[in-house]
């Protein structure tokens, strides 16, 4: 007898989000770390603590880099932020 364990998904599901434009894609990093929750960006999940960090180096960019870094997408986005945070 071949005996499953219950799922772990949360209860309300995962957000997933397929941004069209940067902004859409900034807004659901601060929807993480606002929610303290993770999501799925792009097809990858993201969780709290790079959603933090991507957040984090955004902020601290002038307006030029930001619109640069903003249209990257979310693995290249967090790659570069824990870059940065070092």
């Amino acid at each position: 007898m071949n005996q499953r364990e219950p799922s772990r998904t949360r209860p309300h599901g995962t957000v997933v989000t397929q941004p069209s434009s940067p902004n859409e894609r900034i807004a659901a990093f601060r929807r993480i770390v606002d929610e303290g929750q993770y999501a799925k960006i792009d097809g990858v999940m993201v969780d709290l603590f790079s959603a933090s960090a991507v957040i984090a180096v955004y902020d601290a960019l002038n307006e030029a880099n930001r619109a640069r870094f903003a249209s990257l997408s979310a693995p290249k986005m967090a790659k570069l932020a824990f870059k940065f945070v070092k």
